[in-house]
């Protein structure tokens, strides 16, 4: 009887470690990236695109709720969900698009809550600019002729900025320009958050071996020799 016991205590315990050791906990989620933007349809919808972290091995994005407060105002909380303790530093993201409806009045100004950051956005209202370049480097394929490309570092300065186009043209025979073009979706954005994009562009394969080229990407000059 007392082996018994034994055995059905050290299962207890055994149980009781397992559970300990995978304790859940959900939590306001770190928001590492968002943009709004609203499609062709009439009203245009608009939606909510939201980068998450996910702090560790065991965090996981779990759910979001979306509220109005007021008419000009929308809360919305993004979850995690912590299973377990034995937890590897290993940063990842989750993307979610939101959906926020067609509630909008063109030309308004909305306020959009998400966990610990708030942005401001007028309706109907998308802001485009000029990138700023932090470096570029030229290169060409082992192809025959070969193709030439240009990677650009470019910067975003805000949560609300992200890469939106670019366009490559020709001016004479021997410079390339390439513009490279910025969105930001609001305003009131934190000032404590900064990223980049990088880009690899196509030049084309027009190039004389031995002749001189400029590419001038936004206001940075490079030059090469094809």
């Amino acid at each position: 009887m007392n082996r018994i016991l034994f055995v059905i205590l050290a299962v207890l315990l055994i149980l009781s470690i397992f559970v300990a050791g995978c304790a859940s906990g959900k939590y306001l989620a770190p928001i590492d990236g968002i943009d709004i933007w609203a499609d062709n349809s009439s009203p245009p919808q608009y939606f909510l695109y939201v980068l998450s972290g996910q702090p560790s091995s065991c965090d996981h994005f779990d759910s979001y709720n979306m509220t109005r407060a007021g008419n000009t105002t929308i809360l919305i909380d993004i979850f995690n969900l912590r299973y377990g303790t034995a937890c590897a530093a290993e940063y990842s993201f989750a993307e979610n698009t939101i959906p926020l409806g067609s509630d909008f009045v063109p030309g308004g100004n909305y306020t959009v809550e998400i966990n610990d950051v708030t942005v401001n956005f007028v309706a109907g209202v998308v802001m485009i600019y000029r990138a700023a370049i932090r470096d570029i480097r030229i290169w060409a394929d082992g192809s025959l002729p070969p193709e030439y490309f240009v990677e650009v570092l470019t910067e975003e300065p805000s949560i609300c900025d992200q890469f939106d186009s670019y366009n490559v043209t020709r001016a004479g025979n021997t410079t390339i320009l390439v513009d490279i073009f910025n969105r930001r979706c609001c305003a009131g954005c934190p000032d404590d958050y900064y990223d980049s994009s990088e880009l690899t562009i196509p030049l084309g394969s027009d190039f004389i071996p031995g002749g001189s080229y400029t590419v001038v990407v936004n206001n940075v000059t490079e030059n090469f020799v094809a």
